[in-house]
């Protein structure tokens, strides 16, 4: 174990730094390619664990330090830095790889491009957490593989299936996970209590349980990402959620913008999309109401009646999403709205039914396109509004274009990615 410790007056920087360099099998003997988009050559060269020491001991703020291939074992930093200090992998196609990371009280601390690699120890629970970040604030994450792990000899249904959290957040702000990779996790985030969280172009996929799981968020972005293949293990409880945001807290959350997402049950189980349920509270308690919700231009494939299902909240935007139901599920994706929920537009939408309206004098409902897949004779009838580019169990994904003179492209309705599917 090589450690140590730096205290500055004022409170200016404090650093704890462990290396835990004997715990090798974890990070060896595996090919993954991080998602940098190329060979960095600007920064200071870091050839192992004991000089990524040094080199932050030294850190002032605007450094940033290049990583050689290698296992570094457990990273844990406690800096405060009056700029961004980056720690960035050297090639993409042999990253820096990490089995531990704990951020507690850091700030200024950017992430970039490498391996965050979790191996099942026996007893390990399926919600344990080996990557976390504690009270830190200004944190970025980017294009970075959390590779998750698989429980074996529990003597239970979880034996062969994806377990441990792929990134926890508690009491963290400013925090920016952008271009990563999340596989193989039975959850692949959990964030608590935060504020400004953004989630932008990352892969969530394999995963048991819930995609990203929010609670009590001041200021939350879930932009451009895809989520797709979960799968349950066989005979347990588990619960799949590709975005859960919940009142555990116990409080509601605010200002939630989530866009430009592809969820896709593709090759996997059913899911329930977003849900952002009751969790048993008192929604007559302002405190317990979510504020401020924008859900748009998401494509979901999916065959869950909770497409998109948001209870006791007000302010609500629903505009332009997609809601297709896909064959080997559960019941056909709604748009669900608590009619208790105040100040709600739900317009441009392609589904199959909304509930929770009963003409409430703050709703305004318009220029949906309702669409099914049940009866050919009926209006809304797939074959007459898509055009099948791709469909989940033949190809491993979907893709629904927009049928020209469709009741779709009439109202244009639904989300405007159908236009732009990377295999087109």
């Amino acid at each position: 174990m090589v450690g140590f410790r730096i205290l500055a007056l004022a409170g200016v920087l404090v650093c704890t730094l462990g290396f835990d360099v004997a715990a090798q099998t974890p990070c060896q003997g595996r090919h993954v390619q991080s998602h940098l988009p190329a060979v960095q050559t600007k920064g200071q060269p870091v050839a192992d664990a004991p000089a990524l020491g040094a080199a932050l001991q030294s850190a002032r703020g605007g450094e940033t330090f290049l990583l050689a291939s290698g296992n570094y074992g457990t990273l844990r930093l406690s800096a405060s830095y009056r700029s961004p200090v980056t720690i960035r992998s050297a090639d993409p196609a042999a990253p820096a790889c990490f089995t531990h990371l704990v951020l507690e009280g850091a700030r200024n601390v950017h992430l970039d491009g490498l391996y965050f690699d979790y191996t099942y120890s026996g007893g390990d629970p399926h919600f344990n957490a080996y990557f976390v970040l504690l009270d830190s604030t200004d944190i970025n994450i980017a294009n970075s593989v959390f590779d998750g792990g698989t429980a074996r000899g529990t003597g239970t249904e979880a034996d062969g299936y994806s377990t441990g959290i792929g990134l926890k957040i508690e009491r963290g702000g400013n925090l920016t996970l952008s271009g990563n990779e999340f596989r193989k996790w039975w959850t692949a985030v959990l964030a608590v209590q935060s504020r400004q969280l953004t989630f932008s172009g990352n892969n969530i996929h394999t995963i048991r349980s819930d995609g990203i799981d929010i609670d009590a968020a001041d200021g939350l972005a879930i932009e451009r990402n895809r989520f797709h293949d979960f799968g349950g293990a066989a005979g347990s409880q588990d619960h799949r959620d590709m975005i859960q945001i919940m009142r555990v807290s116990p409080r509601g959350s605010s200002d939630i913008v989530i866009r430009d997402n592809v969820f896709d049950m593709a090759g996997g189980d059913f899911t329930q999309t977003i849900w952002a349920g009751g969790d048993g509270k008192d929604l007559n308690n302002p405190v317990m109401r979510h504020r401020n919700v924008l859900v748009e231009n998401n494509m979901i494939y999916n065959a869950h009646i909770h497409g998109i299902s948001i209870h006791g909240s007000d302010n609500i935007s629903i505009r332009k999403n997609s809601l297709i139901h896909v064959p080997d599920g559960h019941s056909v994706p709604a748009i669900n709205i608590s009619s208790d929920s105040t100040s709600v537009v739900i317009e441009q939408n392609a589904v199959a039914s909304i509930i929770g309206y009963q003409n409430q004098r703050d709703w305004v409902v318009l220029n949906n396109a309702m669409i099914q897949d049940q009866s050919p004779s009926q209006g809304g009838y797939y074959d007459h509004e898509f055009i099948y580019y791709a469909r989940g169990r033949k190809n491993g994904y979907n893709e629904y274009g927009v049928r020209p003179g469709s009741q779709l492209d009439r109202l244009n309705a639904g989300s405007t990615l159908s236009k732009s599917y990377p295999s087109r």
